[in-house]
């Protein structure tokens, strides 16, 4: 199985998408992406609509406001193409005892249900308090993956599981198959979000998480960058294309 094409998350070019979204789409495209992934669906589904056929850009994933009304994510979902719809966050108190923990999940195979039915899956993006915390001896987003409908899938920040001093590679095989994303954002150890840097220059176990999941679309994504941000996405671009991702 061939890996599906690179992408990048749109909420590390947040404030020029806000300016300006087809010059930013297009920047994305001129360095080689093919795909991106957009956040805060389902606001403004239709302009991002025509920006991406404008550019030519897919979104095969988005972040979305999944759980607040997930007919209303599916129906933006479809509307911009997404085959796999992303939960970006619940609060840490969601994973620090077994009843939030199995609300939650309820919730999301709920929506994995609501989603299918329109030939649309559903997943979870982790931060670092979902692998930090554990419940039954595991970490909080295993107990997750646990207790949800196997049609849940999971996004995997691999930059999260290292701030929770985690090996990534572990994450990714606990979940048992279900990645089916990965962000991908380097950073030296110990530096948090300000310290990202372009992929292969921190330490984030980024080549062997990747050869981890071969099936799962791999999206580079910057939460803070002080310097050039589109020079970081292109080296990290290259980084990838470098090693075969």
């Amino acid at each position: 199985m061939s890996r599906p094409q690179l992408s990048v998350q749109l909420y590390s070019v947040r404030d020029h998408v806000a300016a300006d979204l087809e010059g930013t789409l297009a920047r994305l495209a001129k360095i080689g992406f093919s795909a991106v992934e957009p956040f805060g669906l389902p606001t403004d589904s239709a302009k991002l609509k025509a920006a991406l056929q404008l550019t030519g850009l897919t979104a095969p994933t988005a972040h979305a406001a999944l759980l607040e009304n997930p007919q209303a994510a599916v129906q933006a979902g479809l509307e911009v193409g997404t085959q796999l719809l992303i939960e970006p966050y619940q609060p840490e108190s969601r994973f620090q005892s077994r009843a939030e923990l199995l609300t939650l999940a309820h919730q999301l195979s709920a929506a994995a249900e609501i989603a299918e039915a329109q030939g649309v899956s559903v997943a979870y993006h982790n931060h670092d308090h979902e692998i930090r915390n554990q419940i039954d001896g595991v970490p909080a987003l295993v107990a997750l993956a646990r207790e949800t409908d196997p049609r849940v899938l999971f996004e995997v920040d691999l930059f999260w599981c290292e701030q929770a001093l985690v090996d990534p590679v572990a994450v990714i095989n606990a979940l048992d198959g279900r990645v089916a994303a990965l962000h991908a954002k380097d950073a030296p150890k110990g530096a948090g979000t300000s310290g990202q840097v372009p992929l292969g220059q921190g330490d984030v176990r980024i080549l062997s998480s990747l050869q981890s999941a071969p099936q799962a679309r791999v999206v580079v994504e910057f939460d803070e960058y002080a310097g050039d941000l589109f020079g970081a996405i292109e080296e990290s671009f290259a980084f990838l294309e470098k090693n075969g991702i």
